[in-house]
């Protein structure tokens, strides 16, 4: 069996549901008594695809974060690792949407770069009192990178169950097809350059030059490169891995305004990989 840890988060203003949609997938449980999400919190389950030898565990990691807008520092520092999200609207407040349009999304990518990403209409079970619907959901979600989603917005409804399980499915089944195709590029690429990963250090400095060049050099680079290594905490001389796939994610972000998605996926997994040979 193959087994996989993976980190995805769910964003999205306040009271849209976010907590309830974990508890509901976490313990099949919900709750209708609102508490705000006190900084960010991370809760487990495994879900499994295919069957026999081909069976896969994907262990998430939810990250829920505080839905409230003029914490983004705060919210940023639990987007560094996150290869998938669940951006979350409610169906009753039709400013949750554009929420995801001004705020969350942006906010997200500036430090992660392009990932797989569902988007929800959550409290679906609260027909009368909707202020959009499924059509315009749909619509929402289609100008943002499909990557290989079975379907990029789910109407879900974390008090009754509808689509919960659903959601959180197809963007783990997402992530893993996003992480094998980037796999197979990024060896691909990485044989053309022949680099050999020997250690962490030799790693970090690869990243780094491998950055520069797609910024068309190091006095181009080295700014973003040293802004990021303070924000992030990396340490050059003795890197730490963790803090070292923080970084390639936000480069990743740093990336995503300058150069094509595709390109700036693939570097993301080049670098990704040679961290993973350690």
């Amino acid at each position: 069996m193959n087994i996989f840890k993976k980190n995805i988060i769910l964003l999205g203003d306040g009271a849209v549901g976010k907590t309830s949609l974990v508890k509901r997938f976490v313990t099949d449980d919900f709750s209708d008594k609102y508490l705000t999400t006190i900084g960010t919190k991370a809760t487990k389950k495994e879900v499994f695809f295919g069957s026999g030898d081909d069976l896969t565990k994907i262990v998430l990691i939810v990250w829920d974060v505080l839905g409230q807008k003029g914490y983004k520092y705060t919210q940023a520092l639990s987007f560094g690792g996150i290869e998938g999200a669940l951006m979350v609207s409610d169906v009753t407040r039709k400013d949750s949407l554009t929420s995801l349009e001004e705020y969350w999304v942006p906010s997200l990518k500036s430090v992660t770069g392009p990932l797989p990403m569902v988007f929800l209409g959550n409290k679906s079970d609260l027909k009368e009192e909707a202020e959009f619907g499924e059509t315009e959901l749909k619509k929402f979600a289609a100008n943002y990178e499909p990557f290989t989603l079975q379907k990029q917005h789910i109407m879900t409804s974390a008090k009754i169950g509808t689509g919960v399980n659903l959601a959180f499915n197809i963007l783990a089944e997402a992530i893993l097809n996003e992480a094998k195709r980037a796999k197979n590029l990024a060896s691909s690429e990485l044989r053309m350059t022949s680099f050999d990963a020997t250690n962490i250090q030799d790693v970090t400095e690869h990243i780094i030059s491998d950055f520069s060049s797609q910024m068309g050099g190091l006095k181009n680079a080295l700014s973003i490169i040293e802004n990021l290594q303070k924000k992030i905490g990396l340490d050059r001389e003795h890197p730490e891995k963790k803090k070292l796939v923080e970084f390639v994610n936000a480069l990743a972000g740093a990336e995503e305004p300058l150069i094509p998605p595709d390109r700036v996926s693939l570097n993301r997994a080049r670098r990704l990989y040679l961290i993973n040979q350690l």
